[in-house]
């Protein structure tokens, strides 16, 4: 009868690890699949990112404010104390004084190097990004948005020129992040972000009007000019390589 009861648990065990593996195995299939999908909110991310920050500063809160009502899930819990929610940028903006900034972002460019996407528990994913922006300024040092939440460019604190004056001058602004952490939800309305952040990253201002340098280079991933516009949706894609530990895009 032991030896009966004893063999009826290792059964049992067998079924159950067999049914975990089998689930895994399942579940990292089917988000396999959502990997595309991912990617291309990502994609769309960045350049709506981008987009709402070019514009008259009369119009930057209520363009701001539409972008992280598209992009963001309502979350409250983050083991990141440091990442910016839905409810965190709103507020943000609305404290932001963007109506009153010195210049406006009259175009923009940016440019996706690095992407990696990873499963992040049950219906979660995490997205490491390194990515290029360059805005064009109109003067002064305006207000923008950026995965940590608002940001004011300092270009007195960079510029060469003994010419430059923050009130008229115009010149190129370029941001290098280095990492931007996403986690993202699978919700009813596709995939949004849950939290965003961003470590390491640099800047640069141009002065020079006859300097054509830009945040592209001969082996760009992607990049996107944008123009003093509504917000521009991005349509590139591009193909996901499995590497051990993370799936790269380039």
């Amino acid at each position: 009868m032991k030896l009966r009861n004893i063999n009826r648990g290792l059964v049992l065990g067998g079924v159950l690890a067999l049914g975990v593996v089998c689930y895994s195995v399942y579940d990292n299939n089917q988000f396999k699949t959502s990997k595309p999908e991912i990617e291309q909110t990502m994609r769309d991310y960045i350049a709506d990112l981008t987009s709402a920050n070019v514009g008259s500063s009369d119009k930057l809160k209520s363009q701001l404010t539409d972008f992280v009502n598209k992009h963001y899930a309502d979350y409250t819990t983050s083991d990141n104390e440091y990442a910016s929610s839905k409810s965190g940028l709103l507020e943000e903006i609305n404290q932001a004084e963007v109506a009153t900034q010195g210049g406006d972002i009259t175009s923009a460019e940016y440019d996706i190097k690095e992407m990696s996407i990873n499963k992040s528990g049950a219906d979660g994913a995490k997205v490491i990004m390194i990515y290029n922006v360059c805005y064009d300024v109109s003067k002064g040092d305006p207000t923008f948005l950026t995965t940590n939440g608002i940001n004011t460019m300092t270009s007195g604190n960079y510029t060469n020129s003994d010419n430059y004056e923050p009130s008229s001058s115009s010149y190129k602004a370029i941001f290098s992040y280095e990492y931007a952490e996403f986690y993202l939800l699978h919700t009813s309305d596709g995939w949004k972000i849950a939290t965003s952040s961003g470590y390491g990253y640099g800047e640069d201002y141009t002065f020079d009007d006859n300097n054509t340098d830009s945040v592209a280079d001969e082996s760009k991933a992607e990049s996107e000019i944008i123009p003093d516009s509504s917000l521009a949706e991005s349509s590139d894609s591009a193909e996901n390589s499995d590497s051990e530990g993370a799936d790269s895009v380039e």
